[in-house]
Order: C-alpha cells, then structure tokens, then sequence
C-alpha cells in the first residue's frame, strides 16, 4: 500500500488554475523528483501537501486515510505534519537561535519533548549532516549550503515518515549545492521517503526513484528515473530535457 497518494488535487489562484487535477503516489522507500518549468505547478502541489496552501479539490491518503483537501480539519493536519518534514528553498532558520535552538525548538514546544532528550536528538541529526561542530553558532555565521544542512537536520529531528524538499538548491552556488545534494544521497540510500522539488537534473537522474514532469499545472509524464531520462515518451518532456542538458 501506498504511503502517500493524492487523488486530482486543484489549485487556482485567482484566474489562474495552477493546479488542474494532479493525481500522485509515493511508496515508502521512494525518492521522488518533481521537474517542470517555472510556473508549472510543482512547488504550489508539494505546498498543497503539506498544507502551507489550501488546496480547492482533491482527495489526500497518508498512512492508510483518506483526507477530503479542500475541507481537512487543524487536528488532522497537524497530526499530518507530526509525520511529515520540509525543507524550504530559503532554509527559514531563526536569525536569533543558535544551530542546537533552530533543530531542539520544534521538539520541546511542539512536542513537548524534555530539553536534555532534545539537544540528543539535535545532535544526532546535526552529525547526520556534518554540522554537530556548528551547533553554537548563529546562521548569519554560516554559508548558504552549511544554513540549509541545519534546516535538513530540524526536519529529521522529528523522525518524519516522509520529508518534502522544495528546490533545497536553488539559491546556493555549486560548490554548497554539491554539499546539500551529498546529504540528500545519503538520506536517500538510508530508505528515505521524499518528494524533491528540484532543476538538479543530475540528482533526479542518479537518486531518483521516479520522476514527475510538470508543466501548466498538470503532469505532462512520469515513470522510473532511468525510463523517464533515456526514453521520454512526450514531445513536451524531450524538449525539456533538451533545453536542461544546455
């Protein structure tokens, strides 16, 4: 059984249908790579998903139940997100909390988890991403690629079922994004769940378990990694990829 799927998701926004009946599933296990133009959709569905926006239709299962998106309750959602972690493109880190408070903060207020169990766990997960040296430090004392480790970190803090990246690279230069790929990998190889928003093309390639082709709020293909990259069935995916191998 699947461990997430959407059933014909929509979004508009104002006058413009961003998403027209998006339908996905994820198993457990799975690297999932959403790739689209800008305006395609994909960051707006990964939002959708994690109820940062509110979806207008669509039916949601996560962990064997089903979800009406358009009119899902707080209690639910927030026993969703208990489950699920996310990872934002501008790594959302508070200014004024150290590494160790960024990653313990949702633990002992949210869940109520005692300091001393939290600043273990913090450490766990900070070693994971090869920044437990860093905990002290504040993130205007650290680069780009080291602030979105930390963010990667205070999503595993929470032992997620399934993590959501949206475009986890894209304001970093290659050097910091080699660094935040390099954990990606690792956390995909340990069994992972994850729905990566992304333009690596490189990791959707090589990580990837399947891959989701988005453009003008629908999904113009999918399929495994390997199939999607070497024989694109759509005239609309090979120009795509064409236009990304420049």
């Amino acid at each position: 059984m699947a461990l997430l799927q959407v059933k014909d998701i929509k979004k508009t926004f104002g006058d413009n249908e961003v998403l027209k009946g998006v339908s996905i599933e994820v198993n457990k296990g799975d690297v999932v790579s959403v790739l689209g133009p800008s305006g395609s959709g994909k960051t707006t569905l990964l939002r959708c998903i994690n109820f940062l926006e509110k979806a207008d239709g669509g039916r949601f299962v996560f962990d064997g139940r089903e979800y009406d998106l358009s009119d899902i309750s707080k209690r639910d959602i927030a026993a969703i997100r208990k489950k699920t972690g996310f990872v934002f493109q501008n790594y959302n880190l508070f200014a004024n909390k150290t590494v160790i408070q960024n990653v313990t903060l949702g633990l002992t207020s949210a869940r109520k988890i005692h300091s001393k169990e939290a600043d273990a766990i913090a450490i766990d997960v900070l070693t994971k991403v090869g920044m437990e040296s860093f905990k002290d430090y504040y993130p205007s004392q650290l680069s780009g690629g080291q602030q979105q480790r930390v963010a990667i970190a205070r999503a595993l803090a929470t032992k997620p079922e399934i993590l959501y990246f949206d475009e986890p690279t894209s304001a970093l230069d290659p050097q910091l994004t080699a660094e935040v790929l390099e954990v990606m990998r690792n956390l995909a190889s340990e069994g992972m769940t994850m729905i990566v928003v992304t333009h690596e093309m490189g990791f959707a390639r090589d990580v990837s378990s399947h891959v989701i082709f988005m453009a003008d709020g629908n999904i113009v293909e999918e399929g495994p990694a390997k199939e999607f990259f070497t024989a694109p069935k759509q005239a609309r995916t090979k120009e795509f990829l064409r236009l990304t191998e420049n």
